[in-house]
């Protein structure tokens, strides 16, 4: 198995391979939010764009087309994503001097825009600069907003050649039932105890047991809750414990 994504991701890697021999115009992976999705739908999506020979289990990691998905710069792979998370990305603090000054001053939008959907036209039009596979990913596709998920619905209707959907979504519910009816749905459940205390253990997280259960199950959120609120809220039982009501 592949280290790039989560031990928990076994089954769910396995079926995704599988998937390979008819591999579905679109696929939609969803689950709890804070397991993983992401990280599974990434690497599916570059060893799909992998171009080294042979069947393989994981992307390589050394060929030009993994390289370039690693930098973001894969010229047959879009992502589709709220502005406020693309900003998160290494690559999306390189300044773009072709930007409008008005729209650098804008709040990054938290939802995926019709335009975003429509820059989709031309890629979807053109054949694959590799010659392999063209990749959409969308996260979290329930972002969208009503005209947005009716534009990426027409491009679902309209099948494109070696054009491949994959939609990430923490709420599947949220997304229009004709978008759900042309996908295939890979559940991504919650991981066991073992192996959510086992991932948090290994990143010293105290009390992680506290933090998992707070988080619902979900590992990488108990990570976060105990990244941002473990000492504010540590020093806040140990006032309680204290009986220190001042504090």
């Amino acid at each position: 198995m592949n280290n790039n994504i989560y031990p928990w991701h076994n089954s769910a890697w396995e079926q995704l391979l599988a998937m390979r021999a008819k591999l579905p115009q679109a696929l939609l992976v969803h689950g709890p939010e804070g397991i993983g999705k992401l990280a599974l739908a990434e690497q599916f999506a570059q060893l799909l764009l992998c171009e080294a020979t042979g069947a393989r289990q994981a992307p390589c990691g050394a060929c030009e087309g993994c390289r370039w998905f690693l930098v973001g710069t894969h010229p047959d792979l879009r992502r589709l994503e709220p502005e406020a998370l693309a900003l998160l990305r290494p690559s999306a603090h390189e300044p773009d001097e072709n930007a409008p000054t008005a729209a650098k001053a804008q709040k990054p939008s938290t939802e995926i825009k019709i335009d975003q959907v429509r820059s989709l036209d031309a890629f979807l039009s053109l054949r694959s600069h590799r010659g392999r596979q063209r990749v959409i990913l969308v996260h979290p596709a329930e972002e969208m907003n009503l005209n947005s998920a009716n534009a990426l619905l027409k491009g679902l209707e309209e099948p494109q050649g070696q054009a491949h959907f994959i939609l990430v979504s923490h709420r599947p519910a949220r997304l229009l039932p004709t978008i759900r009816s042309r996908c295939v749905a890979l559940p991504v459940a919650l991981p066991d105890l073992a192996a959510a205390g086992g991932w948090l253990k290994a990143r010293k997280v105290p009390d992680w047991e506290s933090w998992l259960a707070y988080a619902g199950g979900a590992p990488l959120r108990a990570l976060g809750y105990a990244s941002d609120a473990g000492e504010p809220v540590a020093r806040l039982l140990k006032a309680l414990q204290a009986n220190d009501l001042e504090a």
